[in-house]
């Protein structure tokens, strides 16, 4: 199940380390390792993510510094041909839907987001969110040519969007770009650390909330004190957020379709 290469970079495995499968994630399969050395964290990368965008060289360097920042779990090990990574063992409640309906929460998220802002990143891992956009609908184009008219639709929808975000106007910075709240663990003393890096790059800022409100609606009557929180409400408008937010839907859906195409799925569920 696991590759044996994979176990013997956990710290001081054995035959007799405690394993057990994780559930969540809609690519990657993620484990559980208890040995004398502690509790790790073996995620094995699948191909589907690669063509998905996830980049997990990239992912290595983002987390060790949103770790060395206290944001993140430490990264252990980072197989070179990018198949698998360990990461210690963060104990806590992970985040559930519920969460994002809870203004309390969603500064506490706001905050946590701020300081990922104000990394420095160690490398320049650009964000094209218009390239990828085109990408995943030029791959769903030829794998469900019938979707071409609809797909045309929501391109041009999104190049208005894209205008309305005005996201050269903010300056680029590290952020998460994958807020779903199985990523979010939440300490016994309250501490909340991020976790699964491997879309993270550099970019607008803004959309790291934008994504919050794309996954969670039930997040939206409380954007504002979300927005505060981050420390953007003074560069962007609740306009340029609810723009950046339908984008960010408009890419998860094209990241889902894409994948259901690959799948062999083709029932469309276009973006509202």
């Amino acid at each position: 199940m696991i590759p044996a290469d994979a176990l013997a970079q956990v710290p001081q495995y054995s035959s007799a380390a405690r394993v057990a499968e994780l559930a969540g994630g809609a690519v990657n399969r993620s484990f559980s390792v208890e040995t004398p050395a502690g509790r790790f964290f073996l995620r094995l990368h699948q191909p589907a993510g690669i063509a998905l965008g996830a980049d997990h060289g990239r992912e290595a360097q983002l987390q060790n510094a949103a770790a060395v920042a206290g944001l993140a779990s430490p990264l252990v090990y980072a197989d070179p041909r990018h198949r698998f990574a360990i990461s210690e063992f963060i104990e806590g409640r992970l985040w559930t839907p519920a969460d994002f309906e809870d203004l309390a929460q969603l500064r506490k998220l706001g905050v946590l987001l701020k300081k990922v802002h104000e990394i420095v990143p160690p490398i320049a891992a650009p964000f094209d969110l218009p390239a990828l956009l085109r990408g995943f609908s030029e791959s769903i184009a030829q794998a469900a040519p019938m979707e071409r008219p609809l797909l045309a639709q929501l391109m041009e929808r999104a190049e208005q969007s894209l205008l309305v975000c005005a996201s050269e106007s903010r300056p680029k910075t590290l952020f998460h770009s994958d807020l779903h709240h199985s990523n979010l663990i939440e300490t016994a003393n309250g501490r909340l650390f991020l976790l699964d890096w491997e879309y993270a790059a550099v970019g607008d800022p803004l959309f790291d909330p934008a994504c919050v409100l794309a996954y969670y609606p039930q997040a939206t009557p409380h954007a504002r004190g979300l927005l505060n929180a981050t420390g953007l409400a003074n560069q962007a408008t609740s306009a340029m957020l609810e723009h950046a937010t339908w984008l960010y839907t408009l890419l998860s859906f094209f990241w889902d379709r894409a994948r259901l195409l690959a799948a062999g799925i083709r029932s469309p569920t276009p973006a509202d």
